[in-house]
């Protein structure tokens, strides 16, 4: 079965591009445009790795980690940040999360962490 990523993020067009690239290694991709329904797509799949926008309208993603940790206790994802928060190396280690990319990021360190934390059963892993 394929892994499960979930990508957090309110801009469409990096959304988009995100989920397009994403899909095309081979995971099953899910998407939500802020925390409340990414929560919704927790409470319907488990995930292996959520990438994660910080600033969000609605539910923004310092909000979202909190409300995952208490209504998905047993939710183990690998988290990774998008953001172009100053100082985000301290606020991830603060939020307890895998890892960060600062905005602007490339696409090819997308795939490279998603096949870092979810290896394709049959692929190499370091083919990248």
């Amino acid at each position: 079965m394929a892994s499960r990523v979930l990508v957090v993020e309110d801009d469409t067009d990096i959304l988009s591009s995100l989920v397009e690239v994403i899909r095309e290694e081979g995971y099953e991709v899910h998407s939500a445009a802020n925390g409340f329904q990414a929560l919704a797509q927790l409470a319907q799949n488990p995930m292996d790795l959520i990438f994660l926008d910080l600033m969000m309208p609605i539910m923004d993603g310092w909000r979202f980690l909190e409300e995952m940790k208490q209504r998905f206790p047993e939710q183990h994802a690998k988290v990774v940040l998008l953001s172009a928060v100053h100082g985000l190396p301290a606020e991830a280690a603060r939020l307890d999360v895998a890892r960060f990319l600062v905005k602007p990021f490339e696409l090819d360190d997308v795939v490279r962490l998603a096949h870092e934390y979810c290896p394709l059963p049959g692929r190499d892993r370091h083919a990248h």
